[in-house]
């Protein structure tokens, strides 16, 4: 073997033996490069995650706001209520003046972060049964029973039930921040109805139509940053009437 093939044996770059494997250079730029897409995929999934937990909460948070919210509307249009309406309207040959509604005060009071809605509906039934006997009569007066409302106390929304005041919402999931409530009322003047008319100093007949315009806003308790806002309104079906027609002499 001449002297030139022995130096092309040892030397692969000169037509020698062929390297078998990867160098340490190759190997340590194939593992920087896998552990780049490693931990680029990591990070996108941790951020997809931290999305769809977000998306969960600001999901929940908005469907607990928005279920507070229908209820309270849904019982609130129910303010007014009489089992005898009947009592309140004057009828010809009638010498006595048309009775009040007792049901009919709706009141709002607190702050503008805490607000409190309480109202009144009759839980009477003027019906007869089998024998014609009158069951559970209207007695024309507020019981106990009969007294409604709505309330924030310390994140939590209530629902007053007669005596006591029930949570509406769930403190371990959600915190009411704000609770607004505002009544809003149009008077629609009557005295056009009246036979006579109304004497001087004396209030004349009007129609009160009524609107409830409700705001809550809610923080999810396992994430401060996640904050929804709910607006809601909704009208009164039983308007009430201010002031009264004279009687007929």
């Amino acid at each position: 073997m001449s002297g030139k093939q022995q130096l092309n044996r040892h030397n692969p770059r000169l037509g020698g033996r062929q390297q078998r494997g990867l160098s340490l250079i190759e190997l340590m730029v194939g593992i920087t490069v896998g552990m780049i897409v490693v931990a680029a995929a990591s990070l996108m999934m941790t951020t997809q995650l931290k999305e769809h937990k977000l998306l969960v909460l600001e999901t929940q948070l908005q469907q607990d706001l928005r279920a507070a919210g229908d209820l309270m509307l849904k019982d609130m249009r129910r303010a007014g209520f009489w089992a005898m309406p009947q009592n309140g309207v004057w009828a010809e040959g009638s010498f006595a003046a048309p009775a009040s509604n007792p049901y009919a005060n709706v009141s709002t009071t607190g702050d503008a972060q805490s607000g409190k809605l309480e109202y009144q509906y009759s839980r009477h039934f003027d019906e007869r049964d089998n024998s014609f006997a009158y069951t559970n009569p209207e007695d024309s007066a507020v019981d106990t029973n009969e007294r409604f409302g709505f309330k924030l106390d310390d994140g939590v929304l209530k629902i007053r039930l007669g005596t006591a005041w029930q949570p509406l919402t769930d403190p371990a999931t959600l915190t009411v921040t704000s609770f607004q409530v505002n009544l809003q009322s149009q008077n629609l003047a009557l005295q056009e109805f009246c036979d006579a008319p109304c004497p001087a100093g004396t209030v004349c007949p009007s129609l009160q139509v009524r609107q409830v315009n409700i705001t809550l806003v809610g923080q999810a308790v396992h994430d401060s940053s996640v904050v929804r806002k709910v607006q809601l309104s909704g009208r009164i079906r039983n308007d009430g009437v201010v002031g009264s027609c004279p009687v007929p002499a």
